[in-house]
C-alpha cells in the first residue's frame, strides 16, 4: 500500500512540475565537475521542480544535455534533488544532488552529489554557482 501511495504522490508531483516548469522563477548556473570532467549546468527552479541542461566543457555549449528534476520530498535529508538526464529522447542517467534552494546567496552557492550513468557507473558531482552578472558568458 505504501508503494502505491508513493507512486501516486510521485505522479502528482511530476504533473505539478510539468505544469509549473514554464513559470520557473529563477535561473541558476553552476560550474564544476562530474568526476574529473568539467561541466557547466544551468536550470530554472521553483520551490520543488527544475528543468535545465548541462554540457561538458570539452564538448562545448552546442552539446547540451536536457535535465528534468524535482526535490525529493521523501528523503531523510533536506534539500535533495533528483535530475533525470535525457539524450535524443532516451534516459541516459541521473543526478542526486544536495542543494539549498533558499534565497540566501551563500547557502545556495554550492551543489554536491552523485551522477549515475545508464550503465550504473557512479561519479561524484561538485558544482559552484556562477555569478551571471560578473560572468554572462558561462551559460
Amino acid at each position: 500500500m505504501k508503494t502505491l501511495r508513493n507512486k501516486i504522490a510521485l505522479t502528482l508531483l511530476l504533473a505539478i512540475c510539468s505544469a509549473v516548469s514554464a513559470c520557473a522563477d529563477t535561473y541558476f548556473v553552476f560550474k564544476g565537475t562530474i568526476g574529473n570532467y568539467p561541466i557547466v549546468m544551468g536550470f530554472s527552479a521553483t520551490l520543488t521542480c527544475a528543468t535545465g541542461d548541462y554540457y561538458y566543457v570539452s564538448q562545448g555549449k552546442n552539446k547540451k544535455i536536457k535535465l528534468e528534476g524535482q526535490m525529493d520530498l521523501e528523503s531523510e535529508e533536506d534539500n535533495v534533488w533528483h535530475f533525470d538526464e535525457e539524450i535524443n529522447g532516451k534516459w541516459n542517467g541521473m543526478f542526486r544532488l544536495k542543494w539549498d534552494r533558499s534565497t540566501d546567496a551563500y547557502r545556495n552557492k554550492y551543489v554536491e552529489g552523485m551522477y549515475v550513468n545508464a550503465k550504473g557507473k557512479r561519479y561524484p558531482v561538485r558544482l559552484t554557482r556562477v555569478d551571471m552578472t560578473a560572468n554572462p558568458d558561462h551559460i
